[in-house]
């Protein structure tokens, strides 16, 4: 049994204001923890989320880690509400990757009484990966959120001095004995699935499909050796997969879109090598990008005709692999894919007490240019004493056709703690260096970067903890002209409701060696380009009714102004029934000729939940910039674990005279079966 947790916020190290109590058993397939989270105020308790996947933090929730390898990196993650909400996901290297879209298969039960609530999950040893029976014991960690005080409490203890990110510092979890005698994984799990519905793409009436389809498909995993998986897919299909959210580019760079399809979201942190993101921020380079495979540039679905993926590990080894073929297929009437090979090889030792090392190698063929496109790297993490850890890469890139520096180098050093934190940061990135099947927002650069945080907790009302943060950013050519320059003080609070407030000003620019195209007909002429900008950014607390998030972005922007607002509102009408909308706005006005436009991009959410297993979500984006409206409505009923029903709707249309009014009309049901033959 686990109890006596111990407070993380908002006071470290105390013990916490409601008792929990925790029990874990295990049958011949099944670990089963049971949790009673005691409750003196049991009418405040507060759940507002039933679907699968949402993120929790602003309601009461549960969660399990598990470090099955007991290798104080990695580890899985359950989490669930009063309501009886799932969600799921990976950790790795201590939360440098957090994969929440992954989803495991396993079961929860929550009730409500007098004196609080509790919690019933069912894991199912072929969700999870571990060694052999015998090589116990795991890592364990169980963690509780109140929602209206927002303390965090953990059976493990959690210093504030991990940062602020620490809660995924799994080398501090506890020790689960007992875990023997359990080697009941899944010697095979079997998903065949088949989609059948209507595909009209109205621009394009010669592309297929176009009218009504039947297609079959099939996913597997196979069990190989005592922890590796084999993961196959045949005539892979994604239709139920949620439309990206709309952004609108007024950069000279590409947008960064996560990935949420299923087959490359398990270990997908394995293959992960680039620069080191900041958090609340999108990556800068990554050598493997999964949405390079089956996604066109324009993100048209390329059909993937199959292939196949292994990871596995064993002791301080861990290694994956995976080769997948897509079919040739036309995006327009001029642009034509052809058949496609992706192939990736990666090998990762684990050493010292938090550190690891290891390499990738990547291969495209046919290559953009044709012949083949090949990456090769080495990569390491090194962590020393509780806070402090250096990360970095060396890359270097074969293209047919591209004889320049095809290298890419970068080192980052970062020290964090609750009170106070600092980060250095150098790259380096050839002008020929051609990572296609990764993501970079550019080449031929020297990027510096440099940032202290310093954290204070006043006893003022309200407030938990008010911050300080001088960031400055210096990118140049490699031959040492001024790219991109960003430096400045930002100021925020975070309240004691979980609300948040931050102010930063920014002084900025922009040396352009050539014009780039802001918007379809507005050019941006060469030279430099300095300014300062303003930003103040809210986030309400989302366990309110009504809660509004917003932010404002104003300044001087390529010789002209910009001014960028942004409102979001999300209402809870009922337990079952969430509404929430967005509202974005770029002003645009440089000296240039059609240099003063606005962009418009409203967007709303509605999420209708009979339980926690059929969901009812619909997303509606009109972006006057792209001059398109955008419907995606998924219906998803799991009427036993792992097997689904997807009733999927889609609707691009035209707006502001943008022909066809029509675009593309899709309708779609797809079934999915699932059957293992396990062992236990």
């Amino acid at each position: 049994m686990a109890g006596d947790f111990v407070q993380r916020e908002p006071r470290n190290g105390e013990p916490a204001s409601e008792r929990t109590d925790v029990r874990v058993i295990f049958t011949g397939r099944t670990i089963v923890i049971g949790a009673r989270l005691y409750d003196a105020a049991p009418a405040r308790i507060v759940g507002t989320e039933y679907r699968r996947d949402a993120a929790l933090d602003a309601d009461d929730h549960f969660e399990v880690i598990l470090d099955t390898f007991h290798d104080r990196r990695n580890a899985f993650v359950f989490q669930t509400n009063p309501l009886g909400a799932q969600r799921d996901g990976l950790v790795r290297n201590e939360g440098e990757d957090l994969n929440w879209q992954w989803d495991g298969i396993w079961t929860v039960a929550t009730t409500r009484d007098a004196d609080g609530w509790s919690v019933e999950m069912a894991i199912p040893f072929a969700t999870l990966r571990f060694p052999s029976a015998g090589q116990a014991p795991w890592g364990v960690n169980f963690g509780r959120t109140v929602a209206r005080t927002r303390e965090e409490s953990y059976f493990a203890p959690i210093s504030r001095d991990f940062g602020f990110f620490g809660k995924w510092r799994v080398s501090a979890y506890a020790t689960l004995e007992g875990v023997t005698g359990v080697d009941a994984r899944a010697l095979m799990q079997v998903w065949p699935a088949v989609v059948a519905g209507f595909d009209r793409d109205y621009e394009d009436t010669m592309r297929s499909p176009n009218g009504g389809t039947v297609a079959p498909s099939l996913d597997a995993k196979v069990a190989v050796g005592a922890s590796g998986t084999l993961d196959l897919t045949v005539n892979t299909d994604f239709a139920q997969v949620e439309a990206d959210q709309q952004q609108v580019n007024i950069t000279r760079f590409p947008l960064f879109f996560p990935e949420k399809r299923t087959f490359f979201l398990e270990n997908a942190g394995l293959f992960r090598v680039g620069e080191r993101s900041q958090p609340f921020e999108p990556p800068t380079s990554l050598l493997f990008f999964s949405r390079r495979i089956g996604l066109s540039e324009d993100g048209d679905v390329v059909p993937i005709l199959g292939g196949a993926r292994f990871t596995g590990k064993r002791g301080r080894w861990e290694a994956g692999a995976f080769d997948i073929v897509t079919n040739d297929v036309r995006l327009d009437a001029d642009a034509r894919l052809p058949r496609t090979n992706f192939a990736v090889a990666r090998v990762k030792r684990d050493i010292l007490a938090r550190s690891s090392v290891g390499g990738m190698y990547l291969a495209k063929t046919p290559a953009d240019s044709g012949g083949s496109n090949q990456v090769a790297a080495v990569d390491a993490s090194l962590s020393a004493g509780e806070s402090f850890n250096v990360m970095g890469f060396a890359a270097r890139s074969w293209t047919p056709g591209l004889s320049g520096a095809s290298h890419a180098v970068s080192v980052d050093a970062a020290l964090n703690t609750d009170r106070w934190g600092w980060g250095a940061t150098f790259a380096d990135i050839g002008e020929d260096f051609n990572a296609e099947m990764g993501f970079l927002q550019r080449t031929g650069v020297r990027k510096y970067r440099g940032n202290v945080f310093l954290g204070r907790r006043p006893r003022i009302r309200g407030i938990r903890q008010a911050f300080l943060v001088l960031d400055a950013t210096y990118v140049t050519t490699r031959t040492n002209e001024l790219e991109t320059m960003l430096a400045g003080p930002g100021m925020g609070v975070f309240f004691n409701d979980g609300s948040m407030l931050f102010a930063t000003a920014v002084r900025n620019a922009e040396g352009l060696s050539e014009p780039f195209e802001i918007r379809d007909g507005v050019d941006i002429p060469a030279g430099e380009y300095w300014g300062t900008q303003l930003m103040v950014q809210y986030m309400g607390n989302r366990s309110r009714t009504v809660s509004l998030s917003g932010s404002l972005a104003a300044g001087q922007f390529y010789g002209g102004t910009l001014v960028s607002p942004t409102v979001s509102v999300d209402a809870r009408l009922h337990q079952r029934f969430v509404l929430g909308a967005q509202y974005s706005r770029n002003h645009v006005d440089v000296p240039v000729e059609h240099g003063r436009f606005a962009t418009n991009l409203v967007s709303a959410r509605a999420t209708l939940a009979f339980s926690p297993r059929a969901v009812l979500q619909a997303l509606v984006q009109r972006d006057d910039d792209s001059r398109e409206a955008r419907a995606n409505v998924v219906f998803r009923w799991t009427y036993r674990p792992g097997a689904d029903l997807f009733l999927v709707y889609d609707d691009t249309r035209g707006i502001l005279g943008n022909d066809p009014p029509a675009k593309r009309r899709t309708l779609l049901i797809k079934a999915t079966v699932y059957w293992t033959p396990s062992v236990g």
